[in-house]
């Protein structure tokens, strides 16, 4: 960790982190704050987001997780929809891509789904709270959880500041 991202692809567990409410909190890491930071940026025009068009679909149950309320399941549909997230269809060569990976590093069908689209896209590196990733790596894509980097981000106002 610590380089800045430049085409950054986000696993489904990263838009997950941030909609969780309460947020999760793992290894003194607030996922919520982690995940608002890394779209942030791409909202202020840092970069585009990178996904593919599996996340979806994951982003309403990853295997180990609730499922998301009908409010931020509609929510992060409308959210994909914004001009800085750039979807990665899955099709054919994803499929069979993936199929090589998953022999290849013994990793899960659908996380060999993202790192293929990841890939295809010629993405930095592949965010994602996802240790089953540890045993995959690829030449010029680098595979780690997300992190605050750069400028950090600025803190909310207070109430009082915002009243009238």
């Amino acid at each position: 960790m610590g380089n800045l991202y430049v085409k950054p692809y986000l696993d489904s567990s990263v838009f997950l982190g941030w909609v969780k409410n309460p947020p999760e909190v793992v290894n003194g890491i607030n996922r919520q704050d982690v995940g608002r930071h890394v779209i942030s940026l791409a909202e202020n025009g840092k970069y585009d987001i990178y996904t593919s068009t599996f996340t979806l679909a994951e982003v309403h149950k990853l295997r180990a997780g609730p499922v998301t309320d009908n409010e931020q399941n509609d929510l992060l549909l409308k959210y994909f929809e914004h001009s800085f997230i750039q979807l990665i269809e899955v099709d054919r060569l994803i499929g069979e891509h993936a199929n090589r990976l998953c022999r290849q590093f013994n990793i899960y069908p659908p996380d060999a789904v993202h790192m293929a689209c990841a890939i295809r896209a010629g993405c930095d590196v592949l965010l994602a709270w996802d240790g089953r990733f540890s045993k995959a790596s690829y030449s010029g894509l680098r595979i780690e959880e997300p992190d605050i980097l750069g400028q950090q981000p600025l803190p909310l106002p207070s109430e009082e500041l915002l009243e009238p």
